[in-house]
């Protein structure tokens, strides 16, 4: 599973919400890689003090990407995570939202599910070649692997 399209997608009306549309699509080409290729993928997407919103066991926890990458380098411990399609891309300006699938496979117990997530981004325009890059985020999913 790859992002191959978008069902639902916004006009592009500026060069931020072109660069952040390219950001992402290849993004989601680059995710699928296992743990390895998304820290590698992390250098491209965030910068380097970025903030990442995940749901907690009480409300919101806004976490720093060293924090960030910790917390999914357990997840990918017991889980594969392929991205799948997006199904809605709208972007204004410097944000973002997205709503996309994920096929989440248990390593322990091989349960697969489909997971809905969804995305509030706020991304930084930088001078060539670094381009657009996440200065923080808020993801949400219909299905918590925690």
């Amino acid at each position: 599973m790859a992002a191959k399209e978008i069902r639902f997608e916004t006009p592009i009306e500026g060069e931020m919400e072109q660069a952040i549309m390219d950001r992402l699509m290849n993004g989601f080409q680059n995710w699928n890689g296992g743990y390895d290729g998304w820290l590698k993928w992390c250098d491209t997407l965030y910068e380097p003090d970025a903030y990442y919103n995940i749901p907690g066991p009480h409300g919101q926890i806004r976490l720093t990407l060293d924090q960030y990458k910790a917390a999914m380098g357990q997840l990918f411990q017991h889980f594969t995570m392929e991205l799948g399609n997006f199904e809605n891309l709208i972007t204004k300006g410097d944000w973002c939202a997205i709503r996309y699938t994920v096929k989440i496979r248990n390593l322990d117990t091989g349960e697969e599910i489909l997971q809905n997530t969804m995305e509030f981004v706020k991304f930084k325009m930088n001078p060539d070649p670094i381009g657009a890059r996440v200065v923080e985020g808020w993801a949400l999913s219909d299905i918590s692997l925690a």
